[in-house]
């Protein structure tokens, strides 16, 4: 099977690298076409205005890409002009570091949206996000150091595994799709899996469910962005962020024929 990885944290992400490992100690044909540097939060974004340069990148075990860009420009270049016809059975972005649910989430994420360039070439195609220990957003702009937490790490290496397993089942499915799948924290061999709706609001922090809270907040008469994002109250019940509150691996289909 021909896998082709994609990321938003970007190629040096050790998430995506132990992902990558993973799949080649199957035998699969593997490539990787990431970013250079994080992408995070630039949804289905694209290079219009610039130039993009392509580096081979060593190191992985697999034929690699680092392309200044964006994940869907990495994905679309991977199809059109790196691969030389080697049409990939399917494409998966990630493991993210931190949660992608609800629809203002998801329509934002460079991860989501490498996996959905995948699927518009029509190839099934997986998002993998792995939740972290604290609030999601507050512990990414904290800026832990991810790799010095033993209780992290191991999820991350569980949730490569079992991205392995849905790699083999999604395989298998139609075109045109992306399972978005979650992973909680901490995620272990036997965490149940259930399928889940998109979540059709955020939280904001400490508002009452439910409710689209603000991206920005304003600092020295400027906005910044600023992740609001609080799961402390109860979501409907069937949403990935239910599944995700009660410890359960959330799985969402987007079927981009359903979009239009």
């Amino acid at each position: 099977m021909k896998v082709l990885l994609t990321n938003d944290d970007g190629i040096y992400s050790d998430a995506l690298q132990r992902l990558v490992r993973a799949l080649v100690e199957k035998k699969w044909e593997v490539y990787v076409a990431a970013p250079a540097t994080e992408q995070s939060g630039v949804g289905r974004a694209c290079g219009l205005t610039r130039s993009i340069s392509v580096s081979p990148f060593v190191g992985l075990g697999c034929t690699a890409w680092a392309i200044n860009g964006t994940p869907l420009d990495c994905v679309n270049l991977a199809f059109c002009h790196l691969l030389e016809g080697k049409r990939p059975d399917l494409v998966i972005s990630g493991i993210n570091w931190g949660i992608n649910v609800s629809i203002p989430v998801i329509f934002s994420s460079g991860t989501v949206g490498g996996a959905i360039e995948g699927a518009t070439f029509g190839i099934p195609s997986i998002a993998v996000s792995q939740s972290l220990p604290e609030q999601n957003g507050q512990y990414i702009q904290k800026k832990i150091d991810f790799l010095a937490h033993k209780g992290l790490m191991e999820s991350i290496a569980v949730a490569a595994e079992r991205t392995v397993r849905y790699a083999e089942e999604v395989v298998k499915t139609a075109d045109n799709v992306v399972h978005n799948i979650n992973f909680p924290y901490p995620v272990g061999v036997d965490t149940a899996e259930e399928v889940t709706a998109l979540s059709n609001v955020m939280h904001g922090e400490g508002a009452e469910y439910p409710v689209y809270c603000s991206l920005y907040e304003k600092r020295d008469g400027e906005y910044h962005f600023s992740v609001r994002q609080d799961l402390s109250e109860k979501p409907p019940s069937g949403t990935d962020v239910d599944a995700l509150l009660r410890g359960k691996i959330s799985r969402s289909i987007i079927d981009l024929r359903r979009l239009c």
